[in-house]
């Protein structure tokens, strides 16, 4: 029975010499990552960070439509960037100002469709501000596939219904 235990807890301390070998790697930085393309959705600009949060000053600034390249490492609500197009090669950028498609200007109204109230963010996927009524009107300034900005703030465009543009 002693001899079963040992052989366990030899395995089980394999397997943690292993996983922390990995995440090691993994966090060095010597791992493959795969780089995702995501754009920047907001009304005039966003900071981009040396460090994933809002201490020290900004290193950059990025546009509405702005193209970023991701490596998927994400710390206190940011995501990291890397090829920039700035002097640093990486910086950090807050995830409620990203989306995966490309967002385009529009400047049109839209009507809300939803059957109940909806739910206009400070960012994407961020804290609710305000309640928006079904119905109402609102004017969009940026439209992705997930995501508008509005006049009323970030609004899930499977709830909106643009208008002609007149």
């Amino acid at each position: 029975m002693k001899r079963i235990c040992k052989t366990i807890a030899e395995i089980v301390a394999l397997i943690a010499v292993i996983g922390g070998i990995v995440w090691f790697y993994q966090s060095v930085g010597f791992a493959e990552t795969d780089v995702t393309e995501g754009y920047i959705l907001c009304s005039d600009f966003v900071y981009v960070r040396p460090y994933p949060n809002r201490k020290g000053e900004p290193v950059g600034r990025l546009e509405p439509g702005d193209k970023v390249y991701l490596d998927g490492k994400k710390k206190n609500g940011y995501l990291h960037i890397v090829d920039t197009g700035m002097e640093l090669s990486e910086a950090w950028v807050h995830k409620g100002f990203v989306v995966y498609d490309e967002p385009t200007k529009e400047n049109r109204t839209a009507v809300i469709v939803s059957k109940g109230r909806l739910a206009a963010r400070k960012y994407v996927n961020g804290r609710r501000t305000r309640w928006l009524k079904p119905l109402a009107e609102l004017t969009v300034w940026y439209w992705s596939d997930e995501w508008a900005l509005t006049n009323c703030g970030y609004v899930q465009t499977k709830y909106l219904e643009l208008g002609d543009g007149s």
